[in-house]
């Protein structure tokens, strides 16, 4: 994710010169027409609707020139995973997992009853006091992707910077992933190997999801850009009571005059392959009717409506211009018959008596840094029409006292609220993290996994209290760690963030923490049989039931992982030692052995045990065990070792060497 809409140079010119190739064939035409009609699409006039302009350039758009538009395969960075119980969902979904990419970005995997076929993704931003007004709901302010949607993550966090414009205000941001052609419509049939219920599953799944599982006032506003802004007026007028505010950036608004769907069908072969067909049938039949966001303009009545656009021409390095690079031929096509359309859209809702905001600019092309620049220009009406106050827009706000003096140094970026309360003391909420402050501790500011996980645990409100450290450097420097009062978070990229509690850190510390062989946390502390035990790289730490931390490493932690042997060992009472050949470690109930040429076994206190003793244990005549202690048939007990084998009988022991 970055924080501005940037697409390099390269990209643009390497896109630039793909729609080139067809210079002697049709695009010259939409170009020429595009250079012609810029003007008069200034003047916002509806003759630019005419169906052999669209004709025209819809012949433009095919054999992969809107590659362009696809945005950069970005992974979304790993984060800790959480598994919320919503209950109340409609039969067949839930939320399989949400995984927090930062304490504000969520990423929700859901399955779906609609799209069953695979699990769906939602990005979630979480509205700006979502930590510090726990008991609070928030309006909800949905993104739809373009035509080139992929399914890492939503091109909105990889080609603009709504996690940074949003993240001082009071609403949550929902960015669906996916949807490649889809124009997150029901699909009359599977194609390409989709099966598309897109619609659905927005409006009937994953709204109970926000309504239910993360404090949506369901007050919602509808967004989309290109083929996402002809979903958001679609869905808004089949779904007319869901939203307050309908918003297009450079989207279709007339799907249905002659030309539309030639161009339509061209779209979605160029972009991955798909048959409109599939999607609303023949043209001309009731779904492509349903679906012509023109003709269903009257259901908008009472509704914001924003509509954005430009007219194509290309005003980069122009004063105010807002390009980040000189537009290439698709991108001009593409931004006329959104022009056209959208003006045709206008039109006649003037004709219905429906209200529009439209921002027609008089230049611009089909790019992310233009829909940027429009979420901007479309918030205050987005705020208005949820009835978000002055305050949930943004902040005016500034840190004072300690926290200002932790944060001096800038890296915790601006701030989004003033101080606040928290159990036993203050927080603060910054651009790229926290700060938290207790009259015991003072104040320190966490950024990244680790804040996030901390947040994920509960703050200062949860068992590690406040933290006693900002982020620092292991010293091995592969990770960062954190230190609270009760215990410590480390983090690498590999193993992500754990904690660790105080007397299982020290017990860790006794192996050096991560610079020993035990290595870093894998997973959190977990209760096991009336203690804890946390799994590391190369091990693991116990907290027995008695309240003693000991740590268990390399194979002899492997043995005592098996199935079975914690029931016949119980918990540690003490570390590994080193003896000549090899090392072991004492257990409640028994012992394991190691050395390099017989590997790891259990031996159980009793008689067996105390007889290898008085042969002197693996120094002395019977060496390492070189199999478990088990049960015999006949009634008893027998183990082997390097130099025989001790069995008890009925009570009574019998040596073999």
């Amino acid at each position: 994710m970055r924080d501005t809409a940037f697409r390099s140079i390269k990209a643009k010119a390497q896109a630039k010169r793909r729609s080139l190739w067809i210079a002697a064939g049709a695009v010259p035409t939409a170009i020429a027409l595009t250079m012609s009609l810029a003007p008069m699409a200034s003047a916002q006039s509806s003759n630019l609707s005419s169906d052999a302009v669209i004709g025209s350039i819809a012949q433009g758009v095919t054999d992969g020139l809107t590659d362009y538009l696809k945005p950069r395969v970005e992974e979304l960075p790993a984060g800790e995973v959480t598994y919320p119980e919503i209950a109340g969902l409609p039969d067949g979904v839930r939320v399989i997992s949400a995984e927090w990419a930062t304490s504000k970005h969520v990423i929700l995997t859901i399955q779906s009853a609609a799209m069953p076929e695979r699990p769906i993704k939602v990005q979630l931003l979480l509205p700006r006091d979502w930590y510090s007004s726990p008991n609070r709901e928030f309006p909800e302010i949905w993104a739809l992707d373009g035509l080139r949607a992929i399914e890492e993550q939503s091109g909105w966090t990889i080609e603009t910077n709504i996690e940074q414009y949003y993240a001082d205000k009071n609403a949550i941001v929902v960015l669906p992933v996916g949807g490649e052609s889809s124009f997150y419509s029901d699909w009359e049939g599977p194609n390409n190997g989709k099966n598309y219920q897109w619609e659905t599953f927005l409006t009937q799944e994953l709204a109970p999801i926000l309504d239910k599982g993360f404090r949506s006032n369901t007050d919602r506003a509808i967004t989309g850009i290109s083929m996402g802004g002809t979903a958001a007026v679609n869905i808004a007028t089949h779904h007319p009571d869901m939203f307050k505010f309908v918003g297009s950036f450079s989207g279709y608004l007339d799907t249905t005059s002659a030309g539309m769907p030639i161009a339509i069908s061209a779209a979605l072969a160029d972009a991955g392959g798909y048959d409109a067909n599939a999607m609303w049938g023949p043209v001309g039949s009731e779904r492509w009717q349903e679906n012509d966001p023109k003709s269903n303009v009257d259901k908008l009545k009472g509704k914001t409506i924003y509509v954005s656009s430009g007219n194509g021409a290309d005003d980069f390095g122009k004063e105010g211009s807002v390009a980040i690079g000189p537009a290439n031929a698709a991108g001009v096509g593409l931004e006329v018959i959104s022009r056209m359309t959208s003006q045709t859209f206008v039109d006649r809702a003037s004709q219905a008596g429906v209200e529009v905001v439209a921002s027609f600019r008089p230049s611009g092309v089909h790019s992310w840094e233009y829909w940027q620049f429009e979420m901007t220009q479309a918030f205050p009406h987005i705020a208005n029409a949820l009835g978000m106050s002055t305050e949930d827009r943004g902040v005016e706000c500034a840190p004072v006292g300690a926290i200002a003096d932790a944060v001096a140094d800038g890296a915790m970026g601006t701030c989004l609220t003033n101080e606040y309360d928290v159990t036993g003391g203050k927080a603060q909420d910054f651009a790229n993290g926290r700060a938290y402050w207790s009259a015991n501790t003072g104040a320190f500011g966490l950024v990244g996994r680790i804040n996030a996980r901390y947040s994920e645990l509960g703050g200062p409100a949860s068992w590690l209290g406040y933290p006693t450290s900002s982020e620092l450097k292991t010293p091995d420097g592969r990770g960062r760690f954190v230190t609270f009062e009760h215990g410590s978070i480390y983090w690498t990229a590999t193993t992500g963030p754990w904690e660790i509690p105080g007397d299982m850190l020290a017990a860790w510390g006794t192996q050096d923490y991560e610079k020993g062989s035990l290595g870093y946390p894998t997973g959190a502390a977990v209760e096991y049989n009336g203690g804890l035990r946390q799994q590391f790289e190369g091990g693991y730490v116990f907290r027995t039931s008695n309240n003693q931390s000991y740590w268990v490493r390399g194979e002899i932690s492997k043995k005592y992982a098996e199935d079975g042997i914690f029931a016949q060992l119980g918990f540690p009472t003490g570390n590994e030692k080193l003896i000549n050949g090899g090392a072991f470690q004492e257990f409640e109930k028994g012992n394991i052995y190691w050395s390099a040429s017989t590997g790891a076994h259990v031996i159980l206190h009793g008689d067996i045990f105390d007889a290898w003793g008085a042969k002197g244990w693996e120094q002395g005549e019977y060496g390492f065990p070189t199999s478990d202690q088990t049960a015999i048939t006949a009634g008893g007990q027998t183990i082997d070792f390097q130099n025989g084998t001790i069995r008890q009988v009925n009570g009574r022991i019998e040596e073999s060497r």
